[in-house]
């Protein structure tokens, strides 16, 4: 992910690191989620071996891109196995998007998610 810095308003600027952070903080506090994982992990895990994030990390769980309107994030997470995992999905989908429009002001125009395990 590319360091970047948004304009929000005349006065206030934001890093996408800064709203990564954000968002994982969020997701990781959905019941259903177990952790997040780094999305280059995710793509060359042969081995069934997944560490997942710390706190201070979760910016490297969160793939953003910015768009004509508004931010697309992406998450990568792992579930519980005694949930709905549809119902975590959406719940995370909508936490993420309403703490990110609350707290910096900015549209959010999808959040994927994705879920990689089951513990």
């Amino acid at each position: 992910m590319k360091k970047e810095t948004n304009k929000i308003s005349a006065e206030t600027t934001v890093k996408t690191s800064d709203i990564a952070t954000s968002a994982g903080i969020t997701a990781s506090s959905v019941y259903g989620v177990v952790g997040l994982l780094d999305e280059k992990s995710v793509s060359s895990h042969s081995n069934k071996i997944l560490s997942f994030l710390n706190k201070e990390d979760f910016a490297k769980g969160v793939s953003i891109k910015k768009g004509k309107a508004g931010y697309e994030l992406s998450l990568y997470v792992v579930c519980s196995k005694d949930i709905k995992i549809a119902e975590v999905v959406y719940e995370v989908q909508k936490q993420v998007k309403y703490s990110l429009k609350r707290k910096y002001k900015i549209d959010i125009q999808a959040v994927n998610v994705f879920i990689v395990d089951l513990k």
